[in-house]
């Protein structure tokens, strides 16, 4: 069933939802910052005897210092989410009035009004973000004073302070708690283990960082940019309808097992007798005023929704929009579905790539068909080997006739992505597209999506992407900067960067991996898919007319003449594993702009491959 207004509203939250996770990472970015500086200060301006805290002087003298940190670091952070997050929130809820039309057109666009409520907004919940610094201001401070009252350790001291900021240092009573901090502490710079890392974080910092483990900064300030995103774009919107008359709702978003059961109703239509799930303000403030629930917090429920935490949202309509039996009328189906007006959007080129910035999530659904377009301009590529009658060959997997036929060859199974994953991986195979004509392979033309493995590996023309990692490359990258920094003696979360590395610098500081040379998150993903094309073009260049020759001992032409380049310059660790992988990672900083740190042989060699 077509349903506009879901579709515009899930717009609304997917972009919520891309918002947060990209500001939650720099949060966490931001505390461990503060974390290190504060406890770096402490130690270096708290004078001890025998590991003990001595001088309430310098006690009271670190204040000041604590909250220049904070502001320094924090209040950045929370200007950046209140200016540039809400701002793109509310062109998202203008868009939903746009697109439906259906109202006076006075009221389609953000008015004088709308824009002074968003600023009236923007400085409200940044007074909170604010509020928290200078709360954890006086915690700390007082922290610091207390332990060197008694005279406590300086150890202990270091403890209480990094509990107080990230919440999964403290010890407990709790064996479950101390099972949980232990195996963060001992796995915490392990990428293999990265996922599971971030769920015990997430246990102790949600059950446990009340009650266990004690308040923390995080806890405080995930809530507020959680809930603060979410508010915003309901109070944004209400204001909105009611100026354009709009008294009836409908609430949407995604039911999952933790869901709240009034929420829950209200999606199902279960409160709205008529069967169409619209209700009145009215009716709204009714159910939400006589039911009582865990989370519920103080406010309108226009505003608040179901509390702490929420993830749904109304919007708002018009019961003329809607028949009898809850479809929608005619005049709302004439309104072209946001997909549609997605279609111009996320455009990229290996000529003119995309910024993460420019990035909008889309629906998997648009994502999904994007990309299947260009998997069946791949598969059905001629150059691609197949048997005279027809039938798939292959060189890595059993591709073969019959029952043995890959189902990954010709089809796209993203199934596993989240929409922000999609939208990121089918504007990127854009640019594999121009890679494939610049150096004449064909497309690719399969997609596999797992849960294990390496990040990304290309076989047969066929991208297998490793869900569970895509999104932890910066967790790589940290750790590889780790090993580097222990290898100089540093320790702790003092990072040097290896932007500034080249041939000639001490080879045991080289990264493992290339993606180490670029800071942004977005680079360092386009980064490896650029390496995994890599592998497709020394796999399928010159293939054509190899047909007979083609399958497990097939050596194509590229890969003979990279065994024949002896001496090679390696950009990374990794490039030292064979001919292949060399090959691949100068390929990527090659065509990265990164050629200061490619091999020379490799620039003559795919200079000529793109020439020929």
């Amino acid at each position: 069933m077509s349903d506009i207004l879901k579709e515009l509203t899930d717009y609304r939250i997917k972009g919520i939802e891309k918002a947060e996770i990209e500001y939650y990472k720099q949060l966490t970015q931001t505390l461990d910052r503060i974390e290190e500086q504060i406890v770096s200060l402490a130690d270096q301006q708290l004078p001890r005897t025998a590991g003990k805290l001595i001088e309430l002087q310098s006690a009271v003298a670190i204040r000041p210092k604590i909250k220049a940190i904070l502001d320094k670091e924090y209040l950045p952070f929370a200007d950046k989410v209140v200016r540039k997050g809400f701002g793109e929130q509310a062109k998202r809820v203008e868009r939903q009035f746009k697109t439906i039309g259906l109202i006076p057109p006075e009221f389609q666009e953000l008015t004088k009004g709308d824009l002074a409520l968003v600023k009236n907004l923007k400085q409200q919940y940044y007074t909170q973000f604010k509020d928290v610094s200078n709360n954890f201001t006086r915690i700390l401070s007082d922290k610091v004073y207390q332990n060197t009252l008694v005279g406590t350790e300086f150890t202990v001291l270091e403890k209480e302070l990094r509990q107080s900021i990230n919440g999964i240092y403290a010890t407990s009573s709790d064996p479950a708690v101390n099972r949980l901090v232990d195996y963060v502490k001992n796995n915490k710079d392990n990428p293999a283990l990265a996922s599971r890392v971030d769920s015990a974080v997430k246990i102790l910092q949600s059950k446990y960082a009340s009650t266990r483990v004690g308040e923390n900064m995080k806890r405080y300030a995930g809530q507020i940019l959680n809930d603060s995103l979410r508010d915003f774009d309901a109070t944004l919107n209400f204001n909105k309808a009611k100026d354009a008359g709009l008294e009836y709702v409908k609430y949407y978003g995604d039911v999952i097992p933790t869901t709240r059961t009034l929420c829950r109703n209200m999606i199902n239509g279960v409160y709205d007798k008529s069967g169409k799930g619209i209700y009145t303000i009215a009716e709204i403030n009714r159910i939400w005023n006589s039911t009582s629930w865990s989370g519920k917090k103080g406010g309108t429920p226009m505003v608040v929704r179901g509390g702490y935490n929420c993830r749904h949202q109304f919007s708002y309509v018009n019961p003329d929009w809607y028949e009898e039996d809850g479809e929608e009328s005619e005049i709302l189906k004439e309104v072209a579905p946001i997909v549609k007006k997605e279609s111009k959007i996320n455009i990229s080129s290996f000529a003119n790539p995309i910024a993460l910035a420019n990035i909008r999530t889309v629906p998997k659904a648009v994502s999904q068909a994007r990309i299947n377009k260009s998997i069946k301009e791949g598969f059905d590529d001629p150059r691609y080997p197949r048997e005279i009658d027809g039938s798939l060959l292959s060189r890595f997997g059993k591709y073969g006739s019959s029952s043995k036929v890959n189902p990954t060859l010709g089809v796209a199974n993203i199934k596993k992505l989240t929409d922000e994953q999609a939208t990121k991986i089918s504007v990127l195979l854009d640019e594999l597209n121009d890679l494939a004509v610049k150096y004449k392979v064909p497309k690719l033309r399969g997609i596999e999506t797992r849960g294990n493995g390496a990040i990304m590996a290309m076989g047969d023309g066929v991208l297998k992407i490793n869900q569970n990692a895509m999104d932890k490359l910066g967790d790589y990258v940290k750790f590889d900067l780790q090993q580097i920094n222990k290898k100089q003696g540093l320790t702790g979360k003092t990072f040097t960067t290896l932007k500034n590395w080249k041939h000639g610098d001490d080879v045991k500081l080289r990264p493992f991996s290339v993606t180490a040379y670029f800071d942004d998150d977005f680079d360092k993903l386009r980064n490896v898919m650029y390496h995994e094309f890599g592998h497709q073009v020394h796999q399928m260049r010159y293939v054509v007319g190899d047909e007979l020759r083609y399958g497990t001992g097939f050596i194509p032409k590229v890969e003979s003449k990279i065994t024949q380049i002896t001496s090679r310059i390696y950009p990374s660790q990794y490039a030292k594993k064979n001919g292949k992988e060399w090959f691949a990672e100068n390929f990527s900083l090659y065509n990265m702009n990164r050629k200061d740190l490619v091999d020379p042989k490799f620039i003559k060699l795919i200079e000529e491959i793109a020439e020929w």
